[in-house]
């Protein structure tokens, strides 16, 4: 055959004589050799269409798999070509094998959902067994998985958000991974909107949707400032709950950082700095009502004694 080149012949004859002059390092040069020519001759339409003919993956896949290095290949090549179909079914079988732990640096890896679930089950079984010595290495581990896109951030705090639900007071160690990562995104995202629109969307709420407690604090959010406006809208709507013994706003969304520290800012930030303005003291009330609250009430109903000791502030 004329376009036949043979280069996995010539590839383990030289392998075979380079050998025994240059010692075993020569293996993995050769290896990384051939994974650059891989990577550069590879066809993702061709492997599409040959997979999707018989679904089922070629035979030098299933070769390449218990080997690091050629595994890794694969890992670049997803990375290459994210949307093949080859490649994520490929990634899957990988995963399936119980090599999932390299996918926590891909890129790739959370937009193939069945491989992120399984990132995601072994973050947590990792976690599991840590201590608090090891907790914040395990942390890492996860935020890594999860906060690569909004959309796998999105899934993970709806899966994290149903857990708690069906445990309830017992999802203490749930509600601390699901606060790491909020926090994460708050931080380190420089979208804060986005971290602050989820837990609304979690907790049945919309911006804009004509909640004004909602639209209060995604004001504070954006604007980065407790404005007078806003916290006496979030007054209104806690404070009228309690003396109403209607449903509060979910307490989440006071508790959130940052619609907490522009009020605690507001009301005592000219304790330490000169150019924050003393706010008179009706309107300190008002702020220091809401700090007292985020601190000390839960999403709970309120009990008679907490609604007196609440409406009497």
């Amino acid at each position: 055959m004329s376009s036949y080149e043979g280069l996995a012949a010539m590839t383990n004859m030289m392998s075979s004589n380079l050998g025994p002059v240059y010692g075993p390092g020569i293996n993995s040069a050769i290896s990384e050799a051939v994974s650059r020519k891989i990577i550069e001759s590879f066809d993702p339409q061709v492997a599409d269409s040959k997979y999707n003919e018989t679904e089922q993956l070629p035979e030098y896949i299933e070769a390449m798999i218990p080997h690091q290095v050629w595994r890794k290949t694969i890992y670049l090549l997803s990375e290459w070509y994210p949307s093949s179909t080859m490649l994520s079914a490929a990634l899957q079988h990988i995963a399936d094998q119980g090599y999932q732990a390299g996918m926590m640096s891909l890129s790739s890896a959370p937009q193939h959902t069945h491989i992120f679930y399984l990132l995601l089950a072994e973050c947590l079984e990792n976690m599991s067994p840590a201590n608090e010595e090891s907790i914040h290495q395990k942390l890492e581990e996860l935020i890594t998985a999860v906060c690569r896109r909004e959309q796998t951030y999105l899934v993970a705090r709806y899966i994290f958000h149903g857990v708690q639900q069906k445990l309830g007071a017992k999802a203490a160690g749930i509600r601390r991974i699901d606060d790491e990562l909020e926090t994460y995104m708050l931080d380190n995202y420089k979208c804060p909107q986005l971290a602050i629109n989820i837990q609304l969307l979690l907790s049945g709420l919309v911006v804009g949707g004509g909640n004004s407690a909602v639209d209060a604090a995604a004001s504070i959010i954006q604007e980065e400032y407790a404005a007078t406006g806003d916290v006496a809208s979030l007054y209104n709507e806690y404070h009228g709950a309690v003396v109403s013994g209607k449903l509060a706003p979910p307490v989440n969304i006071l508790r959130n950082g940052c619609v907490l520290h522009p009020i605690i800012e507001q009301v005592f930030g000219h304790l330490w700095d000169m150019t924050v303005q003393k706010l008179r003291p009706e309107l300190a009330n008002i702020y220091i009502w809401l700090i007292a609250y985020a601190a000390l009430c839960s999403n709970e109903p309120i009990d008679e004694a907490t609604k007196d000791t609440a409406t009497r502030y």
